[in-house]
């Protein structure tokens, strides 16, 4: 097979290559690879309800494959999977596989808190994760910056557009790079590095007093 005649696999019409190697290639809704998968293993795709499931993959052709028992387009998986707020990886990830996500935070109730829609500056001293809810979950490729995020969810069409806000200040973008975390404060232009957010200080308890 050398992706030049077409034949019917799975109800598509595809065009297989052994040049793909049978990898089913996985991407993000912007077609930036994230990882490939070798025909007949797994990929794991957890919920934005954070229920986790195992999918089979099948390679059909360098565009298409069956996941999960059912046929997709690999940009037609991206796009539902950005819909849905959920994340995708390798069940046994290697080497050089993208595996990254963010998440994004917002205000539980922005009426009470202090610092809703407020520059870093003010909000700084008093942020806590405690005051904000997860709003939204997806994955991340490699070249993908808070400024590409910030304009993806204040689109007209942008995810959980009936969910959630738009992007705005004093959201949070947790992004989880190589299994490190580091959060950003949407701040009145750009972001600011929040690490109390993720690490909150530590109050030290101050000794009983001793009565005399």
């Amino acid at each position: 097979m050398n992706g030049d005649t077409p034949v019917n696999v799975f109800g598509v019409l595809a065009f297989p290559n052994e040049a793909d190697g049978g990898l089913v290639r996985f991407i993000d809704s912007d077609y930036n690879t994230l990882f490939h998968v070798p025909d007949g293993e797994n990929i794991t795709l957890t919920t934005f309800g954070d229920d986790r499931r195992i999918l089979p993959c099948r390679y059909i052709d360098a565009t298409h494959a069956r996941i999960g028992g059912e046929t997709f387009h690999i940009c037609q998986f991206a796009e539902i999977q950005e819909r849905n707020g959920a994340v995708y990886a390798p069940e046994h990830p290697k080497e050089g596989d993208v595996c990254d996500t963010y998440t994004i935070y917002q205000l539980k109730d922005a009426s009470a808190a202090s610092y809703a829609f407020m520059p870093y500056e003010q909000a700084k001293a008093k942020l806590r994760m405690a005051h904000y809810q997860r709003a939204y979950r997806g994955v991340l490729a490699p070249k993908v910056t808070l400024e590409a995020l910030y304009a993806k969810h204040n689109r007209g069409s942008r995810p959980f557009g009936q969910r959630m806000r738009s992007l705005s200040m004093s959201d949070v973008i947790v992004l989880n790079r190589g299994g490190e975390e580091k959060a950003y404060y949407v701040d009145t232009v750009g972001f600011q590095e929040a690490k109390r957010f993720l690490n909150p200080p530590i109050r030290k308890r101050k000794p009983p007093r001793q009565e005399r």
